[in-house]
């Protein structure tokens, strides 16, 4: 679903990592945001993945990782089957029951997210949970979410130029007038009434062709003067005559396009009719009042929610879930789902405060390598891909943080052999390795051959996290970090300091004295290089004095 040209209309909005989003409203309100997600958007963007089975899931299952390392409460919401009947003048179907759909919500289960199926279309639920304070904000790439009344919405989840990395990094953030942030003024210059004006003047998905010769520029115009508030208004009123106050509307409008009396306009309009049949009721009714959940549906899932975020994440279970919808098989997709799943696990258990440990499924499971982790800062920086947020380098065994048993696992079947090989050292008893062959007949074929270093889950490795999070889940460390790094810079400063008094230089004898005056009682020569006795015997010949012979 879509407005054309309304993202124009609307503003630029803010555009922020949103990493910085997250951390900062967990700084400023010590918990982590909600949002609601329209998911329905998140499943059309994945379409876009490609190679191995099930790449669009496998694409939602890489955002879910990055929502689990962020401090989020994220709750995902569905279409549900009380949709507008047609989009773009084609029909709908109002089933959940596609098959990414049905996966996609396994998936979001065993991340241990909560998700809601609306009555509706899932952009207006999220909207109505925002206003209803549910939530905090809803992410969407529709901006059909603003139009439906959410005061804070975050757009546009992608990668940022400039940041060295083609994953995901920041959105764009619209607030409404109605926002509570103080800190944060609105930035979105249209009000819900003008945005729904707009969207029927200009077209959207539930009349696409608008109003004839009526474009984006000038729905924004129209929507501007204030004549959205007006249709609202009258519509909200429920009078009897309401058909009256519509025309009264409609003429106005009109006159005001024919003449341009008030000035609302950069130029008279006389070309563009406002049709009689405007608005078309049912239309208005689809964006003025979507079917969304009552205040006592509202009530009972703000009930639900809340023990419903910060579970801890089955490791075992969506080891398996990989196995069967990405066919991440053996031990190397074990070991896979290691390395995915440590890093973000990291980061949502220091912020719980729980033991960077996995509870393994067997009591006695203890540390593979007893390596300690965590008990050391080695450095810290800042990235552009958060917009400047201060990192800690830590350490960790990736299989000690997500717990699970690669012995347990059947290991990798040996590599079949091309058909180009033959089993001639066979054949003549050499006993060769079937895997060595493979090694050797690959090397002939190709001239440079890059061999990746194999992933080891046993060992210590280096990871990023946030300050904030290091703060919460590991303070000690970082007051050590802080400490040393104090005591570091107070002796640089002296070592500095002693270095510049040791080589400070005098000042002049006298400070009045002019450049040159020196030369008034000598001349300063360049010492002659030393000259060895052969050279001095003419010269001192020369100086000697001569002696009378009388």
């Amino acid at each position: 679903m879509g407005i054309p040209g309304l993202i124009n209309a609307i503003g630029p909005g803010e555009r922020i990592s949103l990493s910085k989003l997250a951390i900062t409203h967990l700084e400023q309100n010590a918990r982590p945001i909600r949002i609601a997600v329209d998911i329905s958007i998140w499943l059309f963007q994945v379409q876009s993945g490609r190679g191995g089975k099930n790449p669009e899931l496998r694409t939602l299952f890489y955002r879910l990782l990055k929502v689990l390392s962020l401090p989020i409460h994220p709750l995902f919401v569905y279409d549900g089957p009380h949709k507008p009947p047609f989009k773009r003048g084609k029909a709908v179907s109002g089933s959940g029951t596609a098959p990414i759909i049905t996966l996609s919500k396994r998936l979001v289960d065993l991340f241990k997210f909560p998700r809601h199926d609306a009555p509706g279309e899932a952009e207006a639920e999220c909207a109505r949970l925002q206003r209803a304070g549910v939530v905090d904000a809803v992410m969407s790439n529709d901006v059909d979410a603003l139009m439906f009344g959410s005061s804070w919405t975050v757009m546009n989840f992608s990668k940022e130029g400039g940041s060295g990395t083609g994953a995901a990094t920041h959105v764009t953030c619209y607030r409404m007038s109605n926002s509570q942030d103080q800190e944060h003024p609105p930035n979105v210059i249209l009000d819900r009434s003008g945005m729904i004006l707009f969207a029927m003047l200009s077209g959207g998905d539930y009349l696409p062709s608008g109003v004839t010769k009526c474009g984006s520029k000038l729905a924004a115009e129209i929507a501007k003067a204030g004549f959205g508030k007006d249709l609202i208004d009258i519509i909200d009123s429920d009078e009897p005559d309401l058909s009256s106050k519509l025309s009264e509307w409609r003429e106005r409008l009109q006159d005001e396009l024919d003449e341009n009396i008030s000035g609302y306009f950069q130029t008279k309009h006389k070309a563009v009719k406002i049709p009689e049949t405007f608005p078309d009721p049912r239309i208005l009714e689809f964006y003025a009042r979507p079917v969304v959940s009552n205040d006592e549906e509202v009530e009972f899932l703000k009930r639900k929610l809340e023990n419903a975020w910060d579970e801890e994440v089955d490791a075992m279970e969506i080891r398996k879930f990989a196995a069967d919808a990405f066919e991440w098989n053996y031990r190397s997709g074990a070991r896979k789902v290691v390395r995915l799943l440590a890093e973000p696990l990291i980061s949502h258990r220091l912020r719980l405060q729980r033991p960077v440990m996995a509870c393994h499924q067997n009591p006695s499971f203890e540390s593979y390598t007893g390596f300690p982790m965590m008990q050391s800062i080695y450095k810290s920086r800042t990235s552009f891909s958060t917009d400047g947020l201060l990192e800690y380098q830590v350490d960790m065994v990736p299989i000690d943080v997500v717990g699970l048993d690669l012995e347990a696992e059947e290991p990798n079947p040996p590599l079949p052999l091309p058909e180009s090989v033959t089993s001639e050292d066979e054949e003549e008893g050499q006993g060769q390795d079937s895997q060595e062959v493979v090694v050797q007949a690959v090397a002939q074929s190709r001239k440079r051959i890059r061999v990746a270093k194999p992933y080891n889950p046993y060992a210590p490795e280096k990871v990023w996290v946030f300050e904030t999070l290091a703060v919460i889940g590991i303070p000690e460390v970082v007051k050590n970090w802080k400490r040393e790094q104090a005591e570091y810079l107070s002796m640089s400063k002296k070592s500095t300091s002693r270095r510049a008094t040791g080589t400070k230089k005098k000042g002049p004898l006298d400070p009045a004295m002019k450049s040159g005056s020196i030369l008034k009682y000598g001349t300063l020569k360049k010492p002659k290089p030393e000259m060895d006795s052969f050279q001095k015997a003419p010269l001192l010949g020369v100086a000697a004095p001569t002696t009378s012979s009388n």
